[in-house]
């Protein structure tokens, strides 16, 4: 057997691949929502509006995700 340490836990791994999501939403938007002149109402609110709170929503949750792993794992005393 190749590796020999012990197996990291899935915790971090998945709050790093929410990070690299929330990387991708936030910098490449829906530019065509911009371009085509129209403006799509969902909640009441501008498409593009909508978007970027959505985004900001999963920002902030990963956020918190990650202190609860870290804080779980005892890397952060409480």
């Amino acid at each position: 057997m190749l590796y020999s340490g012990s197996p990291r836990p899935l915790g971090p791994r998945l709050v790093m691949l929410w990070f690299v999501l929330d990387a991708v939403l936030a910098l490449a938007p829906p530019l065509y929502w911009a371009a085509d002149g129209q403006t799509a109402q969902i909640l009441g609110l501008p498409g593009a509006l909508t978007y970027f709170l959505a985004v900001g929503t999963c920002i902030t949750a990963s956020l918190i995700a990650a202190y609860l792993v870290e804080r779980s794992s005892g890397e952060i005393a409480a």
